[in-house]
């Protein structure tokens, strides 16, 4: 290939790529089908909780109950994160703390169970030991209580 074929292939190859570029960046273009992408469902309602999410809030209405005259409950779906409280668990985290609260409970007005997720490292005090840890120390707690006074086990997290 010739010098000069080489620049003009260079010059209109880099501004399409740019241009390409652009679109990703934009989210104009995607790099992977429409097919396999995935809208996040986070801070939204739903009628079940997918995988990979945990629910903050449950509300009451009759959308899920598919036609029928009787309130279901709806979950506000959210993506777990460090230092969330929320209303489930969530695989690859633990929980610092748990706490009571009506805004997580399936029989109105009856409180229920909520939980301050953590990312687990080595070296925290965490209520529950997750897969890949072990524990070095244990202490009595009623910050892991999911019985109101009723103390449990909190765990000194190692790897």
């Amino acid at each position: 290939m010739s010098v000069a074929r080489t620049i003009r292939t260079a010059r209109t190859a880099l501004p399409a790529g740019l241009a390409a570029l652009t679109l990703l960046l934009t989210g104009a273009a995607t790099a992977t089908p429409a097919s396999a992408t995935t809208t996040s469902l986070d801070g939204t309602y739903a009628c079940s909780v997918p995988s990979g999410y945990v629910y903050d809030g449950v509300v009451f209405s009759r959308t899920c109950s598919g036609g029928g005259s009787w309130n279901s409950p709806q979950y506000h779906l959210r993506t777990p994160v460090d230092g969330l409280t929320s209303c489930a668990t969530a695989p690859g985290f633990t929980y610092d703390a748990a706490g009571s609260s009506t805004s997580c409970s399936l029989t109105q007005g009856v409180p229920s169970t909520t939980f301050h997720l953590r990312v687990p490292v080595s070296g925290m005090w965490a209520c529950s030991v997750p897969s890949g840890f072990t524990y070095s120390a244990t202490a009595s707690s009623l910050e892991c209580a999911t019985v109101r006074g009723v103390p449990t086990t909190k765990f000194l997290l190692a790897r």
